[in-house]
């Protein structure tokens, strides 16, 4: 399979309606790559027939490759209880962690599902990683902090106990990873699990904290075109960037981008939840018809309003500075962690 690129992507979808974002995905990159594509979809359960057979016949459009593995029996397998890595649930999100298990080849490219490629994903395929093990682009708070804009004392904080310097925490939605590199220098579930145990009441994002924590030192950093979140700053040219729209910024909720927004709506136009430009228009007013800024007021409203706030205040992270402190003031890192470190 050497002469294929291959890429995956991870998710679960209890609603039904998050594999449409993976088809754009798929579409995006399948229709800016000249390369033969082989894509491993990483799901669970929740993936219905239905958005299966869309996702099969979106890859055989194209002529690409896909095959499907459900990690169900997986999870069940191992000590990580994803159900409580989160505070949004985000299950699917943890499925990139099984990638060296799961996946028998030399390399890959893990991509996140609300992504517009507007490349040759083989730019990104061939990018030297000059002996690291991961190639990942700085994500906004590291950027920021390269120009002169301090990272949030909470993040500094947390990344000290874990050991990240505040100039290389990298975004976890695009990475490449050289899977025979990890298999032989990582024990790499083992260390998953050793970093939930210990830090998983004061981590932020579950599984780009892991992933940061234990490639600490040995990531190769890319040039930001490969995973830009800055979507307001689309360039004259209008081309050559992976367009990532994290946090809340997604085009299926009415968070217009422009131009970005016009990509998604144009490349699943090109899926096959789109059988032409004929469908777009009534297939757009019904995403935009699920999204929970288009209702009438009801007491889901209540309901919603409960669930934000509680997350807003967890995610002000009140209740994890003392933990981070004691982890700070009497807490160590592992022997191994620092020799890693070290050896990096």
């Amino acid at each position: 399979m050497d002469n294929y690129i291959h890429a995956a992507l991870a998710f679960c979808d209890p609603k039904g309606t998050y594999s449409r974002h993976a088809a754009v995905v798929m579409a995006s990159m399948f229709d800016n790559t000249k390369d033969k594509i082989f894509l491993h979809i990483i799901h669970d359960n929740t993936l219905s027939p239905y958005n299966r057979e869309k996702l099969e016949t979106t890859a055989e459009n194209y002529g690409q490759r896909i095959e499907f593995i459900n990690v169900e029996s997986l999870l069940e397998g191992t000590s990580i209880d994803v159900s409580k890595l989160t505070i949004d649930g985000a299950r699917g999100t943890l499925f990139r962690l099984l990638i060296p298990k799961l996946i028998n080849e030399k390399k890959i490219l893990y991509l996140d599902c609300d992504l517009i490629i507007d490349l040759d994903i083989a730019d990104f395929w061939n990018e030297p990683l000059n002996g690291k093990t991961i190639g990942a682009v700085r994500d906004v708070w590291s950027l920021d902090y390269l120009e002169g804009t301090p990272v949030p004392w909470r993040y500094a904080l947390a990344w000290e106990v874990m050991g990240i310097k505040q100039d290389s925490y990298f975004n976890a939605g695009v990475l490449v990873m050289d899977l025979d590199r990890i298999r032989s220098n990582y024990d790499f579930l083992k260390e998953v699990e050793t970093f939930y145990d210990k830090y998983k009441k004061c981590i932020t994002l579950a599984d780009q904290d892991c992933l940061n924590y234990i490639f600490a030192g040995d990531v190769q950093f890319l040039d930001h075109r490969y995973n830009r979140i800055d979507l307001e700053n689309f360039p004259i040219e209008g081309h050559g960037s992976i367009w990532h729209m994290a946090g809340g910024a997604k085009p299926w909720t009415l968070c217009s981008k422009s131009k970005v927004d016009e990509l998604y709506w144009h490349f699943l136009s090109k899926t096959a939840y789109c059988t032409g430009q004929d469908d777009l228009i009534p297939l757009m007013v019904s995403i935009l018809a699920e999204s929970p800024f288009m209702h009438r007021h009801s007491s889901n409203c209540i309901k919603r309003l409960k669930k934000q706030l509680a997350d807003n205040i967890f995610r002000s992270h009140i209740w994890t500075v003392p933990y981070l402190l004691s982890m700070k003031f009497f807490g160590s890192r592992t022997k191994n962690k620092d020799i890693k470190n070290e050896d990096h």
